[in-house]
């Protein structure tokens, strides 16, 4: 019986130095995964990431299956459910993506109106993109559903981040065929690490806001980028 309870007591104590976390499948070594693999070693804990898709993940995450996200942006009607760490680790501009040679279909935000524009499941975009009524948004789970829903013409366009989109265009040689889009939206989004209410780190936000604001102060969310993208 003694030796039951160690066993239990042991588990329990090892799992809550466990961070729960998740990742597109895309990316299973993708940035973010050096980004949690940073907060984890900061908070003295061991780190386990199960790949899910990006609208699994907030269901994972606000049933407390999972501890911790990173790359959220704020949201007002998720704000009720999810806790923000202060202050934003970065900001990225979303990017659009067209076809080489059909460049032209897209040079302003008007041009939107006529096109079929290929988005993420529950990704919140920049705020003209959100209000504007009339679009003919296709939305899918994965990067690479946009591009291949590019290549057979389902869709005129698609946006992505550019600094995660460049870097599979290469791996699938299709750098010269998809192209950035002569329109860009000017507006910067800014991304927080998120926990649940219901996760176990809720008891430890102050810690974890300290570990953010000084990976912020220190750049290092930058530094780690920086190599995450060099040749």
């Amino acid at each position: 019986m003694l030796l039951i309870l160690l066993v239990v007591v042991s588990t329990k104590s090892s799992a809550a130095n466990v961070l729960y976390s998740s990742v597109s499948p895309e990316f299973p070594n993708g940035l973010h995964v050096k980004y949690l693999q940073y907060i984890a070693s900061k908070m003295n804990m061991q780190l386990d990431i199960v790949p899910m898709p990006f609208a699994r993940r907030m269901a994972s995450l606000q049933r407390g299956q999972i501890d911790l996200m990173v790359s959220m942006q704020k949201e007002q009607k998720i704000d009720q459910n999810f806790i923000y760490i202060y202050p934003s680790y970065e900001q990225l501009r979303h990017t659009f993506f067209v076809l080489a040679g059909q460049q032209t279909k897209l040079t302003q935000f008007e041009d939107l109106l006529g096109l079929n524009i290929g988005v993420t499941i529950d990704v919140k975009y920049f705020q003209n993109l959100e209000q504007q009524q009339g679009l003919n948004l296709l939305a899918v789970s994965t990067l690479k559903q946009k591009i291949e829903l590019l290549l057979i013409g389902r869709i005129d366009t698609f946006i992505h981040y550019q600094q995660g989109t460049e870097p599979v265009l290469k791996l699938m040689q299709l750098e010269n065929k998809v192209v950035v889009a002569p329109y860009q939206p000017a507006e910067l989004n800014e991304y927080y690490v998120v926990i649940s209410k219901k996760s176990r780190l809720f008891p430890y936000q102050e810690k974890l806001q300290h570990v953010i604001k000084a990976a912020v102060e220190n750049n290092d969310f930058g530094k780690i980028r920086e190599q995450h993208f060099q040749p």
